[in-house]
């Protein structure tokens, strides 16, 4: 049997949208018709498929987005494929998001992303490598006092620890609660100043007591404060930088969220279209003025466009939370 769009619409919305299983979509339209209709797993698996081919101007016109901004969050996130750890490189700039499905991590896994090329400044938890790209960085504040609040549970001896959690969440606080025109400069060199009086307390307590083997975590922080002052601080002089990177935190529980509640994923090809499939459908969400079903039978609309190759069906991924037969 052929469906038409309106009905691809609802079973690809059913599974990648609301997150309900390859079974139990088919069964909740068997049940709803009565058993006229019986769609199978197989075909509500090739949706996310069919879907990403047929969206290519969307991805571009949001890839396009993105690189225009002068600011960009990025993040990675781990996605499980027939077992074995991918990464998954979440970006966005809150009007527009992408993820990139990735085999490796590192500058292999920014390979074609928006951040390999992008001329901004780059908000991210200190991955190391996303500092070769971009023209500055703020590392995520959140992630700061994460750390801060395991020192000080940890090295409850010192007083560096809790004094510098208490000037980041002061800092934060001013940047929320700051007017138009942002921080003052008086008030941006204070706490620039209080920031290196810690930094030099720090100093001379683990000169003191030395970090032990068991451990390190917070004299590691420590240094990492001493050379990233630069990163940590950029939120408090230039408005359009966030001191968090929360966004990308947010955008990948949705990836998060799919995966965990509703599918196995069998292949690296279907983490991808399925990636894709993402970004258009954050967009069209975030979209007030659409209807999100409408927008996506339109897409299902399209012909479908010409393929390099033609795929076996043994070729195709398998996208599901039990096993399928063969």
């Amino acid at each position: 049997m052929n469906y038409d769009e309106s009905m691809k619409a609802v079973l690809f919305l059913l599974n990648s949208r609301c997150n309900v299983s390859l079974e139990k979509t088919a069964q909740f339209v068997r049940d709803v018709t009565d058993g006229a209709l019986s769609p199978s797993v197989w075909m509500i698996n090739g949706l996310c498929r069919k879907f990403s081919s047929k969206s290519r101007q969307e991805q571009d016109a949001l890839f396009a987005a993105l690189l225009d901004a002068p600011v960009m969050h990025v993040n990675g996130t781990a996605a499980r494929v027939n077992g074995n750890n991918n990464n998954v490189v979440v970006c966005s700039n809150g009007a527009a998001t992408m993820y990139f499905a990735r085999e490796n991590k590192g500058h292999a896994g920014i390979k074609d992303t928006p951040v390999e090329t992008f001329a901004g400044i780059l908000i991210h938890d200190h991955e190391a490598c996303f500092y070769s790209y971009g023209s500055d960085h703020q590392e995520c504040m959140v992630h700061i006092e994460r750390y801060l609040k395991d020192s000080i549970e940890n090295e409850k001896e010192l007083t560096w620890n809790k004094q510098m959690l208490a000037l980041i969440q002061e800092m934060i606080h001013e940047n929320n609660t700051a007017t138009a025109g942002g921080i003052t400069q008086e008030k941006i060199v204070g706490f620039e100043a209080r920031c290196d009086s810690i930094v030099q307390t720090a100093e001379e307590e683990y000169e003191a007591s030395p970090p032990s083997d068991y451990y390190r975590d917070g004299y590691n922080l420590y240094l990492r404060m001493v050379k990233y002052k630069h990163n940590h601080l950029l939120f408090l002089s230039n408005l359009l930088v966030e001191p968090d990177n929360n966004l990308c935190e947010r955008k990948a529980r949705i990836l998060k969220r799919k995966i965990n509640q509703a599918i196995s994923l069998r292949s690296f090809e279907h983490l991808g279209y399925f990636c894709e499939c993402l970004s258009v459908l954050d967009h069209f969400a975030a979209d007030d003025k659409n209807n999100l079903y409408q927008s996506i039978k339109e897409i299902f609309k399209r012909p479908q466009p010409q393929q390099a190759g033609v795929k076996s069906k043994n070729s195709e991924s398998t996208d599901t939370n039990t096993m399928l037969p063969e």
